[in-house]
């Protein structure tokens, strides 16, 4: 598993690639992020990135040490829900 580094101060943006992942065709519908941990001085998401097939998410905060999965379920033009996810470990520089 690959985990993400980022710092606290840092607002990056994250994405997943889901186009390999689409039957021919099919479309995201709807697209939505969470962290886990979901906690005071955690992750703070503040802003979607819609580009089809590739869905993104601005990521600030964090508490340095920890490491926080970003988790992204979208909704297919199929009807198929499913979730991938990612870990960031927040690190100083």
């Amino acid at each position: 598993m690959t985990v993400f580094a980022k710092a606290p101060d840092a607002r990056v943006d994250f994405s997943l690639d889901w186009s390999d992942w689409l039957a021919d065709g099919e479309t995201i519908t709807a697209a939505s992020w969470r962290v886990d941990p979901d906690e005071a001085g955690g992750f703070v998401l503040d802003g979607q990135i819609d580009a089809g097939a590739v869905q993104g998410i601005h990521v600030s905060g964090g508490t340095a040490g920890n490491i926080y999965r970003l988790i992204c379920q979208i909704t297919t033009s199929e009807g198929r829900v499913v979730e991938r996810g990612m870990s960031i470990k927040v690190m100083e520089r």
